[in-house]
């Protein structure tokens, strides 16, 4: 019954608060999702760029030494030989992390034994972690690549009043699968107080390499 007082806000507002619309939750829903995003998002690109910096940037000297220490050959191959006196080797160098990208810089400074003498790579290859392969020519102690001269031959003045001499060398022991010209251009010889580093013209003739030298000569004259 109305007895003329006004009406308090206890009557005419609700005792509970409304619950949050349907629209205002989904909304809530997507901000979380999208913070829970963004926070995994730099999180994967802060652990990236960490370990991109310590893949590809400067290693500490000392870090990069102890590295390269733990570092050794294996598969030491030998192969045929390339020139007078000198084998090819290669070698696959192991126990490279797995995050090391200075693979042909530690190739090129760890030695090999070979014959009991170290030595350092000619060149390398990197195909890979696993496959960093380095090659050397050794031109010691391998007596099976050594060709030499043998069947000295004058054959006189090059021409009347020429003032030069041709003389005519046969070569012999050239390692199977040598390359002959190669050989011939590499042998050295010495003759008539000279010395060569190979010969001069090289040719082959009755299934026999030859060297022929031409130097000046008085007596040509």
């Amino acid at each position: 019954m109305n007895d003329g007082k006004p009406c308090s806000s206890s009557e005419t507002e609700p005792l509970m608060p409304s619950k949050p619309s349907h629209l205002h939750q989904s909304f809530k829903s997507y901000i979380q999702t999208a913070l829970i995003a963004i926070i995994t998002a730099s999180v994967a690109v802060i652990i990236y760029v960490s370990v991109f910096d310590t893949c590809n940037g400067p290693l500490d000297p000392e870090e990069d030494e102890r590295l390269r220490l733990n570092m050794f050959w294996t598969d030491l191959a030998s192969h045929p030989c390339t020139t007078y006196a000198t084998r090819e080797y290669t070698a696959r160098l192991v126990n490279i992390p797995s995050c090391y990208n200075h693979r042909v810089e530690a190739c090129m400074a760890t030695p090999v034994k070979i014959h009991g003498v170290e030595y350092m790579p000619k060149w390398c290859e990197d195909h890979g972690r696993n496959n960093v392969i380095g090659h050397w020519e050794v031109s010691q102690h391998e007596p099976d690549c050594a060709s030499y001269w043998t069947w000295y031959r004058d054959l006189g003045c090059t021409s009347s009043g020429s003032g030069q001499r041709r003389i005519e060398h046969s070569l012999e022991n050239i390692p199977s699968g040598g390359d002959w010209k190669e050989f011939c251009a590499t042998t050295p010889v010495s003759f008539r107080g000279m010395a060569f580093t190979g010969a001069q013209v090289c040719f082959e003739k009755n299934r026999a390499t030859r060297g022929q030298w031409v130097f000046d000569d008085e007596s040509c004259k």
